[in-house]
């Protein structure tokens, strides 16, 4: 597990997503972090993920709005049953009236990102350089650039010793 990796080189480790926005959608990150708990239990595993942040990046209704993604009038889940309607299991939950409450009877599906590619991008890399700066890529090159030529030299010896 890669957290397990830079948890143990002594790295912040943080999981960012994207989520739906809708009743399920907003609370997506408490799942998230609990199914990593869960992993924890795998024989095998031997890593604690306490320590690993979830935050959620998107989708907040400024998103929505500065992207220009489309709400969809409905709170249909993925079973096809509406959470807006009375008639829902889940219809009276404290979750789910907050939400209709708050943003309606309508939702906001993450792959809309697509709508606006450069905003979504924008989106994503500002939460990203919130932890890694914008710099780090190219340093990160920079350092690897000597140990690769040194692999590329070695492997060309290799090759001309078998030629």
């Amino acid at each position: 597990m890669r957290f397990k990796t830079h948890h143990e080189a002594g790295r912040k480790c943080v999981l960012l997503h994207v989520g739906d926005h809708d009743p399920a959608g907003l609370l997506i990150s408490d799942v998230i972090k609990s199914n990593l708990m869960d992993c924890a239990n795998v024989k095998g595993v031997d890593f604690d993920p306490s320590p690993i942040r979830v935050e959620r990046i998107g989708l907040t209704r400024e998103q929505i709005g500065d992207l220009g993604l489309p709400w969809i009038e409905n709170l249909e889940t993925g079973s096809g049953k509406d959470l807006g309607d009375p008639g829902h299991p889940d219809h009276r939950k404290p979750y789910v009236q907050n939400y209709i409450a708050s943003q309606g009877r309508r939702k906001v599906e993450a792959n809309a990102l697509v709508r606006d590619l450069r905003g979504s991008r924008a989106l994503v890399e500002a939460a990203i350089n919130r932890y890694i700066p914008a710099s780090w890529p190219a340093e990160h090159e920079a350092r690897l650039a000597p140990h690769r030529q040194a692999a590329r030299d070695a492997f060309a010896a290799l090759i001309a010793v078998r030629s």
